[in-house]
């Protein structure tokens, strides 16, 4: 008879455990459907002027979001790039990633979590790190093996790069308010005068192969358009005035274009949501970049002309980060 009670006693007691982890899985998935679509919050308190993070390479959401989008307003948006489908087998692998990222992730340095790094499970890109202090820790790998610097020291040398140059089928992302104190190193950046080296990235580079189309995000007038022909300038740009909403518009600055991309373009013409601007261009056009990219920047203010400081120095940062904003607000997630 005990033994009969023991065991009915024993039963109750794994239903009972069941039942409060099916509730505690339930609570957990209508939390997370609850907060999926909604933005992060700003800045925490710790921040510095007008709720720009003191520290660079901050999470998603941290930095203030001027152009008020709101998730609802980013899912109509046009993709810049059309990124590649992640592979399924891909994306198991990029999960454990993920997870292992989120388990050792420092609290102080919050920048790879897994409510960070939602768009690197669908899409098949590589992100980016230009921390190094040496130029040799941000070279380019070829196919091959062979490396070659991020920025070629002269005109002729990129001519001569692209005439050989293989294309890499490979996307990636560079980061927005990142210090890349060993990339910069031609003149144009102010290398020698250390108070004023720019270094601190205020756009978000997207890596894609030459040709490689750039959508617009939504519609759009033409400001203004040129070639930037110093080296590790933007070479082939556009900037585009678009309206977010009735009360808000903003000023992208689309960087390291091919030639074809501003040949029968004028300033005021209008640019319909989708419409290719341009595509990515080659060593040869770009500036002199070996890792062919889009530079992305949105400017608060109109550009005097077909120019943005796309790095300033640190003690410019604050304010920078002011008339440039995230550039995560309008492509998404993508860290």
């Amino acid at each position: 008879m005990m033994k009969a009670q023991k065991i009915r006693c024993n039963k109750i007691s794994m239903i009972l455990m069941l039942l409060l982890l099916v509730c505690a899985a339930y609570t957990s998935a209508a939390l997370s459907a609850d907060t999926k679509h909604v933005d992060p919050q700003p800045a925490p308190p710790s921040s510095s002027k007008g709720g720009v993070p003191q520290a660079t390479l901050q999470a998603f959401g941290a930095y203030p979001n001027l152009l008020n989008i709101t998730h609802e307003m980013r899912e109509n948006f046009h993709p810049v790039v059309k990124l590649p489908k992640r592979k399924k087998w891909k994306k198991w692998i990029q999960k454990r990633i993920t997870n292992k990222n989120t388990k050792d992730a420092d609290d102080s340095n919050n920048t790879c979590n897994e409510s960070q790094i939602g768009l690197m499970n669908i899409y098949d890109y590589i992100l980016k790190d230009y921390t190094g202090k040496n130029n040799n820790d941000n070279d380019v790998i070829l196919q091959g093996g062979k490396k070659v610097p991020q920025l070629l020291p002269t005109r002729e040398d990129a001519l001569e790069f692209a005439k050989t140059q293989k294309q890499s089928k490979l996307f990636d992302v560079g980061r927005y308010d990142e210090d890349r104190r060993g990339m910069y190193t031609s003149s144009l950046f102010d290398a020698k005068d250390e108070e004023k080296r720019r270094t601190i990235h205020v756009g978000i580079d997207i890596g894609a192969p030459v040709g490689a189309k750039i959508h617009s995000f939504v519609d759009g007038v033409i400001h203004s358009l040129g070639y930037n022909d110093a080296i590790g300038d933007y070479g082939h740009v556009i900037v585009v005035e678009h309206r977010i909403s009735a009360t808000s518009k903003c000023w992208v600055l689309y960087g390291h274009l091919d030639a074809n991309s501003i040949k029968g373009k004028h300033v005021g013409q209008k640019i319909k949501k989708g419409e290719v601007i341009g595509r990515i261009g080659d060593t040869s056009e770009n500036g002199g970049w070996t890792g062919t990219h889009l530079h992305f920047q949105v400017a608060m203010t109109p550009p005097q002309t077909h120019d943005m400081p796309g790095v300033v120095s640190l003690k410019d940062r604050e304010n920078a980060l002011l008339e440039y904003v995230d550039p995560r607000y309008v492509l998404g997630e993508l860290y």
